[in-house]
């Protein structure tokens, strides 16, 4: 079944580094990825503590999934390494993959890296090793609901739920769509885009909350369950691609649109707080459906951007860029107020007015993973309002990564401890998407005019660039 393709094959060429703060985002990326070369090379991660690589899917994902940042930051060598491994070295029936794996991360991280640096490149190796992805990955949406099921063991052509549930999060079953659509778009072949239109349907179908769903729902019955709403872990991208799903397909699939500016309507409704004593609003989260949460995982920062985005393509509803205005202020403060200059996972709000104390930080959700959330909001709201202040904000946060989590000639660590600039524990972790998306995001805010104009592309989940269609 064949679709015309939209998608146009033409190189795209990115300049060297055009300021400072960017020859200093090259350079952090350089050190992280000559470690990654050094100690983990066709592995996952490298561990930059112990200088020892980690293996998760056996997919080489550091180089997957970094590969469009090298190309984008124009580091030449490094990126032509990257694409020689990938052309000699990537193999999905490797018996380093018989084992299940998260259908949603390779789908983000590797499908998406595979097109988005055939997208950047033109270069058909990519294409075709997306395709070879892609074919395996299209086994999970057999399901009598058409939603995909959680794992998926890539070498036996394997699909499965998850040992302890039968569910899976809706933020994985909702965060698949924008890279199987892609792929039919550069194929030309509709069964991807079929499969993810399946899937879209019966999520816009269910009912909801005033647009809000639970965090989990079965891909056997494509039934919601449980109670717990939120923005952050197991329901994020799922808000997320709503909204760049509608974009993606040219504005022209409506429910998309209705299904996001519904969910935006609820977070109003029942999500939407502000602190004591200072204001800063925040998106709380739901259990039981109706009991009111003050916890935000820093996650949830990244529907600032979202907001300024929407609000990007319908212009007269201020109120979505008020509210990005807010989060990325109170985003912010979950950095600024932390000894190390460094976001907590989780932050819990004082909702009561008789205390003093805005965020409260529990020991166990003192860590930082590196995350990106908070630096593409930074992004969109600087090149959406033009507002410098959004790039300092950034530049501030990107010194406080190069003092508590640079490691000498190992990249940078997670660390457990943002509070304690004395202590901070490293983790001895460097996820892939701290070059994917944290470092690639940096360099996007520092430039000097938005390398990726919104009317032409969307960044996935995972900061893989992709292109709108045209109709």
């Amino acid at each position: 079944d064949q679709l015309k393709s939209t998608v146009p094959v033409k190189t795209i060429e990115f300049s060297a580094p055009r300021n400072e703060r960017q020859i200093a985002v090259r350079d952090a990326t350089r050190h992280a990825w000559k470690a990654y070369k050094a100690y983990a090379w066709g592995n996952d991660e490298v561990k930059p503590i112990s200088k020892k690589p980690s293996l998760w899917f056996g997919l080489g994902l550091t180089i997957v999934d970094s590969i469009d940042t090298l190309y984008i930051m124009n580091m030449v060598e490094e990126y032509m390494d990257a694409r020689e491994w990938i052309s000699t070295s990537f193999d999905i029936d490797s018996p380093s993959l018989d084992k299940f794996n998260s259908h949603f991360e390779i789908t983000i991280r590797v499908l998406g890296g595979l097109l988005s640096a055939y997208h950047l490149s033109a270069d058909p190796i990519f294409l075709k090793r997306a395709v070879e992805l892609g074919d395996r990955l299209l086994i999970n949406f057999n399901t009598a609901s058409g939603l995909p099921l959680a794992e998926i063991n890539i070498k036996r052509k394997t699909a499965s739920g998850y040992r302890w549930t039968s569910d899976a999060s809706t933020s994985e079953v909702g965060s698949v769509q924008l890279e199987m659509r892609d792929l039919s778009r550069c194929t030309g072949d509709k069964k991807y885009e079929t499969a993810a239109d399946r899937s879209s349907n019966v999520l816009h179908g269910e009912s909801k909350k005033d647009g809000l769903v639970p965090i989990f729902i079965s891909p056997l019955t494509g039934h919601f369950s449980g109670g717990v709403v939120s923005f952050g872990a197991r329901g994020d991208s799922y808000y997320e691609y709503l909204l760049k799903q509608w974009l993606q397909t040219g504005q022209t699939k409506q429910m998309f649109w209705e299904d996001w500016i519904e969910c935006i309507g609820g977070v109003q409704k029942h999500l939407w707080r502000h602190s004591y004593p200072q204001q800063f609003w925040f998106v709380g989260e739901l259990l039981s459906m109706s009991s009111f949460s003050p916890k935000m995982d820093h996650l949830a920062c990244f529907l600032a951007g979202n907001l300024a985005l929407g609000w990007h393509f319908q212009r007269n509803l201020t109120y979505l860029l008020d509210m990005a205005k807010n989060l990325t202020t109170t985003c912010y403060e979950m950095y600024r107020k932390h000894e190390t200059g460094l976001s907590p996972e989780i932050t819990y709000f004082n909702i009561d007015p008789s205390s003093n104390d805005d965020l409260v930080i529990r020991d166990n959700d003192a860590q930082n993973l590196l995350r990106p959330e908070f630096i593409e909001s930074l992004y969109y709201m600087y090149y959406l309002t033009n507002d410098r202040k959004y790039q300092e904000w950034g530049w501030k946060i990107f010194e406080s990564f190069e003092k508590y989590t640079r490691v000498p000639d190992g990249g940078y660590t997670t660390i457990d401890d943002v509070v304690h600039k004395d202590n901070v524990r490293p983790r001895d972790k460097m996820e892939s998407f701290f070059l994917a998306e944290t470092l690639k995001y940096f360099y996007l805010l520092f430039d000097d005019t938005n390398l990726f104009p919104f009317d032409k592309w969307i960044f996935n989940t995972e900061a893989h660039p992709l292109p709108i269609y045209k109709f």
